[in-house]
């Protein structure tokens, strides 16, 4: 029989099991009147029967029954998981201490001793009730708390004083490969790079409540299987009943550091092609360049491999074309090509720029960035005016070579790539070597498959099909109808030694095109002697009238003339090196000897400024005071 059901009402619900009627009676007006719902049993077998049906939150059990007395109820009730949890408290008119004990013993919480006083058995039930609400509560906190950290996405890992691991969550057994089984009650070191020991142990000798600290960045933790790993970590105190625990709670990072390289490195990427879209020229292949058929031929055998390329030749030859072609043919075309000019940067900036630098690795720098090989991984490098290297910087990009392997500029972890190497010059790597200049070792491993690009004056079947070009990109541009030159002007274009070649007559027509205010390209009187014709080559410009137009879309037909190219190959002018000279002194005199800037020596001659300077120095041009 019952009293009132164990659900419903919210009342705690005490089950009473006692043989003698006057006792139940007692009881159960008791607590009855005292707000609590009651379910009474008459002996030891009925309230192990209710308990099949119900869950009370207490039960006072006599120890005196016929059949199962209390003691051996107590037993039963203890050894059911369902019912161990239920407080029991005894109710007994033995006084022997040793009866107690063994009340006690079975897993009883109390006693009341008979005959029943109200106020004591009040103040037993409400006692016990109340432990058992914080009992619950507790346990609640804890399986919520557990919850918690078992469900962090962070490795956490409790320790003892001794740094044995006493707690080991489900991201700990994620991160470092390991069931927390395995891991418990083992030494934490088995999971910490030697430097992190160290700091933990320092942290375990500190003073009991030491502050909370962070691992300083740059510390590794280890797997399971012995593979070590970046973390964020940090390291707190903190008591229970007297017991110390420290816990460790780390991030394993490498991840994120690999995205985060990624990201810097599609940020640098991006950097640079916007760089190069407002400074790159506008370098195009060029159909009827037949003076270049031996060197396409050579740069679509190498393309497909991964052999490292040296492309030598005087400025303005188009290296850089070169270099775009080996890689447009190659598996790596679809990845950008990444470039750098060795000689447009001082000495102190190229080693940043080739292999990027750290956060504060210098003055400046104020957040990590990739460098040209980083930005080059699994595509072509372009080292432009590669024997303007300081051997300094020669020595690091000789181990990039043979490695694949580099430093960040401040930093200690080793940068593992896959870049290509296609590297110009416009000096004899060579003779450099041979003078001390630059090392013998790098130059053998650049000059892998060679080619060497011959000047325009030794192709001058090339000069009219390239000015064709030219006109037509500038015509489009400026928005002019250009359609003809004169055989006058291509005959002048012919004669012409062009030391600046390629560049250099790619500017002469861009600026023949601003100046044409008709359909005819008005080619100025800009070359002086160096264009005067020679005795035998009247007939190409006798041939026909020399104001005769010639469509652009001809000329290449009219240049590859067996006539044109010889009388143009047998052109009697100075050395090469005489002309370039005369030719510079010419555009420094014009400009009032200033080299950079608008309106400079260098920007008319379409070079840069160090390369102009240097240009000059070679050829002992220095102003007169």
């Amino acid at each position: 029989m019952s009293a009132a059901c164990a659900t419903g009402d919210g009342r705690p619900l005490i089950l009473v099991v006692e043989d003698a009627p006057a006792n139940l009676s007692i009881l159960l007006e008791l607590l009855s009147t005292h707000g609590f719902a009651v379910s009474v049993a008459e002996d030891g077998e009925s309230a192990l029967e209710q308990l099949d049906h119900m869950r009370p939150d207490l039960i006072l059990l006599d120890v005196l029954m016929p059949k199962l007395d209390g003691f051996a109820t107590c037993a039963q009730l203890k050894a059911n998981p369902v019912t161990r949890e239920i407080p029991v408290i005894f109710m007994s008119g033995l006084s022997e201490t040793v009866d107690k004990i063994k009340g006690f013993a079975l897993g009883a919480v109390d006693y009341i001793t008979k005959p029943i006083q109200h106020d004591e058995v009040l103040a037993r039930v409400s006692t016990h009730l109340e432990l058992q609400r914080l009992r619950h509560c507790l346990l609640e906190n804890e399986a919520r708390l557990s919850g918690i950290v078992e469900s962090m996405m962070d490795a956490v890992v409790a320790l003892d004083r001794t740094g044995s691991i006493t707690f080991f969550n489900r991201a700990a057994e994620r991160v470092f490969r390991c069931d927390a089984q395995a891991a418990l009650g083992s030494p934490c070191r088995r999971f910490l790079a030697e430097p992190l020991c160290r700091l933990l142990s320092d942290y375990l000798r500190a003073e009991p409540g030491a502050a909370p600290m962070w691992v300083p960045e740059g510390h590794n933790a280890v797997r399971a299987d012995g593979t070590a790993f970046p973390i964020e970590a940090s390291l707190s105190y903190a008591e229970a009943q007297g017991d110390a625990i420290y816990t460790l709670i780390l991030r394993d990072i490498a991840e994120r550091r690999k995205a985060q390289a990624e990201v810097g490195q599609l940020r640098g990427l991006n950097r640079y092609l916007e760089d190069e879209l407002r400074e790159a020229s506008e370098y195009e292949r060029i159909v009827g360049a037949t003076g270049l058929d031996q060197v396409m031929q050579q740069v679509q055998q190498v393309a497909a491999t991964d052999a490292t390329v040296l492309v030598s030749g005087e400025t303005g030859t188009g290296k850089e074309l070169i270099a775009q072609e080996v890689h447009r043919l190659s598996r790596r075309h679809g990845k950008p090509l990444v470039k750098l000019n060795c000689a447009a940067l001082p000495a102190n900036l190229i080693e940043s720029e080739l292999f990027g630098h750290e956060k504060g690795a210098f003055t400046g720098a104020l957040s990590r960035k990739p460098g040209r090989f980083e930005l080059a991984d699994g595509s072509t490098l372009f080292l432009d005016e590669v024997g303007e290297l300081a051997l300094d910087l020669q020595a690091k990009l000789l181990r990039v070579l043979q490695e694949g392997e580099f430093e960040r500029l401040g930093g200690v972890r080793t940068q593992k790539v896959d870049v290509r190497i296609v590297a110009a010059t416009n000096r004899s790597l060579a003779d450099e070597a041979a003078a001390g200049r630059f090392r013998a070792d790098l130059y053998y491993r650049l000059n892998v498959f060679p080619i060497s690009l011959p000047p325009l004056r030794e192709r001058p079947e090339d000069v009219a099909p390239l000015a064709a070009h030219f006109v037509r990109r500038y015509a489009a541009k400026y928005g002019k109808h250009i359609e003809a030159l004169t055989p006058a002007q291509l005959a002048t274009l012919a004669r012409y030694r062009w030391p600046g070649n390629v560049r250099e007559l790619q500017h002469v027509i861009e600026r023949a095109v601003i100046l044409s205010p008709g359909s005819q390209l008005a080619l100025g009187d800009w070359f002086g002697e160096a264009a005067a014709p020679a005795a035998g080559s009247a007939a190409l410009v006798t041939s026909a009238r020399s104001d005769a137009a010639v469509p652009v879309s001809a000329v290449c037909a009219i240049a590859a003339a067996p006539s044109n190219a010889n009388v143009a190959a047998t052109c009697v002018a100075p050395t090469l090196e005489e002309n370039e000279r005369a030719f510079i002194l010419s555009v420094l005199e014009q400009t009032n000897w200033r080299v950079s800037g608008k309106a400079g020596a260098a920007e008319r001659l379409g070079l840069k400024p160090t390369t102009l300077e240097s240009r000059m120095k070679r050829l002992a041009i220095v102003r007169k005071s």
